[in-house]
């Protein structure tokens, strides 16, 4: 069973101490009873002898079975005494009651044999067991310690040790939890640190041949101004990454409190609308807005709007002029529904399962200046909100955006 612990070393030191403190007690009861039983036979002797004594002419069964009197057992007492059969006598002299001696020792020995030996054997499969289950929880235990962090301690069964055992297991499902968080955010910030670096290095070196161009034409004013211009893109390139990025960060941490209210849908849309709708203008294409006016939503409206907004930012970056933008809003008995549809050239199917990757660039795409940061900012406000988001798309046909917000999740 392996080596013993204190507390299992006390404990079966007590058990035997009272095994050998029960079977003197036992012996000294045998004793006593044996003396008691001496006493009732000497007194049933004297009697016998006594009613023999004084009933010379008749000899009957009474004289055994019958309760003597007092004159009988006096009359006997004497008799027997003038022989040396009294009290003093010895047991050893009597074999009745050393028999009877012997045979209460027999017997409470044996019943205190069966009982301690129940008991050991009892204690024996108890101890096992309990070895057993520690001897595997400390395996376990280590095995975690050493990495496994999906090791957990067996208990399936009832009892104050599994019950123990079961709480290390929550402890080490919190723990593993913490781990993978920590893990999880080594990686993203691994990721940032090296999507920004690769971000910032491409307009940084822009900057620094525009910068190296501007020096050395300072007399040509057409030069300067296009270099100039061209600088100005590439730190509102470097803007919008850092800014952006910076969303998602404290979007992801968690440390973004939404201001949510019941707000109007149909508002929330005239917002976006008038957010693009020169651009739209400009670029020859429509943005039209289909809904009821009475439909709200809980929500933080300014990190609503950021997410809609993104979205049709990027229909509109691949809509061919004269396409289309329709944003639709519906009322559901369990949800709010937004759906956001372009009619332009569409998302190539390699690409439908990586749009919401940050910093992800098709390489079907002809976009030279998005950053690959407003769809999966989108989404982490959609989901800050208990929403879902979900795309369908068809080549040459179009693109559809669908964004759920159950009214049971929106409290």
């Amino acid at each position: 069973m392996g080596k013993l612990g204190k507390e299992t070393k006390t404990l079966l030191i007590a058990i035997t101490a009272i095994c050998l403190v029960s079977f003197l007690l036992a012996g000294g009861i045998a004793t006593l009873l044996a003396k008691n039983f001496q006493q009732e036979l000497l007194l049933h002797d004297y009697g016998v002898a006594g009613h023999l004594l004084n009933n010379e002419n008749e000899l009957s069964i009474s004289a055994f079975t019958s309760q003597p009197d007092a004159n009988d057992i006096e009359r006997g007492r004497e008799a027997l005494a003038s022989i040396g059969y009294d009290e003093t006598v010895s047991i050893r002299f009597l074999p009745a009651v050393q028999t009877y001696r012997n045979q209460t020792m027999l017997s409470v020995f044996l019943l205190l044999v069966f009982l301690f030996g129940a008991i050991y054997l009892s204690l024996f499969l108890y101890l096992h067991r309990q070895h057993k289950a520690f001897s595997n929880a400390e395996n376990t235990i280590r095995q975690f310690l050493d990495g496994n962090t999906t090791s957990r301690i067996e208990c399936s069964q009832a009892g104050d040790w599994y019950s123990l055992f079961h709480a290390i297991n929550e402890m080490a499902t919190i723990l593993s939890a913490h781990a993978e968080n920590q893990r999880q955010t080594k990686e993203f910030l691994r990721d940032i640190i090296s999507d920004v670096s690769h971000q910032i290095k491409t307009p940084l070196s822009a900057l620094k041949m525009y910068h190296e161009i501007i020096e050395s034409h300072k007399d040509d004013a057409a030069t300067v101004s296009s270099f100039t211009e061209k600088s100005q893109r590439e730190i509102k390139r470097m803007e919008d990454v850092i800014y952006t990025l910076l969303k998602l960060a404290r979007l992801d941490a968690g440390i973004i409190q939404m201001e949510k209210a019941e707000e109007n849908v149909s508002a929330l849309m005239q917002d976006v609308l008038e957010r693009f709708e020169t651009w739209a203008e400009q670029d020859h294409k429509e943005i039209i807005l289909s809904g009821k006016d009475d439909v709200v939503l809980n929500c933080d409206a300014l990190w609503m709007s950021e997410a809609i907004g993104n979205i049709v930012k990027n229909a509109l970056e691949h809509t061919q002029p004269g396409g289309h933008i329709s944003v639709q809003w519906t009322q559901l008995p369990l949800m709010t529904q937004i759906i956001i549809t372009d009619d332009g050239k569409g998302i190539h199917p390699e690409d439908l399962y990586n749009i919401f990757k940050r910093f992800y660039r098709s390489r079907f795409s002809s976009d030279i200046h998005g950053i690959g940061l407003g769809l999966p900012l989108a989404k982490s406000i959609v989901e800050a909100h208990g929403g879902t988001i979900s795309v369908t798309s068809t080549l040459d046909a179009g693109t559809t955006f669908t964004l759920n917000f159950f009214n049971l999740t929106n409290k």
